[in-house]
């Protein structure tokens, strides 16, 4: 079964955010908050915040599951409204401030998590260039 998170209207780019989320796709929860642990970034404690909260909602929604066995199936982020402001320039002008929102979305999943498919790499022949005859 899914379970899903939204946090919505965040104070934070979506750009700075997207920067986190390949370390958090596809990870277990306690692996995923454990890398959002050691980052530094201000949106790794959103994150972190919103997959705990994941978990919660799954132990409520269903209480015999295992927190172990949930992995973020998915995680994106979408843009929100820019707040607008001005800021005084010379001569009467003003510049304009656009404080950029997100919407951070997160699916979790009890489902068994599909394994990775390891690429065969095949071997190149590699033929010898002909030799130019002498003359």
């Amino acid at each position: 079964m899914d379970y899903k998170v939204k946090v919505r209207y965040l104070r934070i780019g979506r750009r700075k955010v997207s920067r986190l989320l390949p370390f958090v796709r596809g990870e277990y929860v306690n692996h995923a908050i454990s890398n959002l642990a050691a980052m530094p970034q201000m949106s790794s404690v959103v994150l972190r915040k919103a997959i705990k909260s994941g978990i919660a909602n799954a132990i409520f929604q269903s209480r015999n599951i295992n927190p172990d066995t949930l992995w973020v199936k998915t995680a994106y982020v979408d843009k929100a409204p820019t707040l607008k402001r001005i800021r005084a320039a010379s001569r009467g002008s003003a510049d304009p401030i656009l404080k950029r929102l997100s919407h951070i979305t997160i699916i979790l999943s009890d489902d068994k998590k599909p394994e990775k498919k390891k690429l065969k790499v095949k071997s190149a022949k590699v033929e010898e260039a002909p030799k130019a005859a002498e003359v």
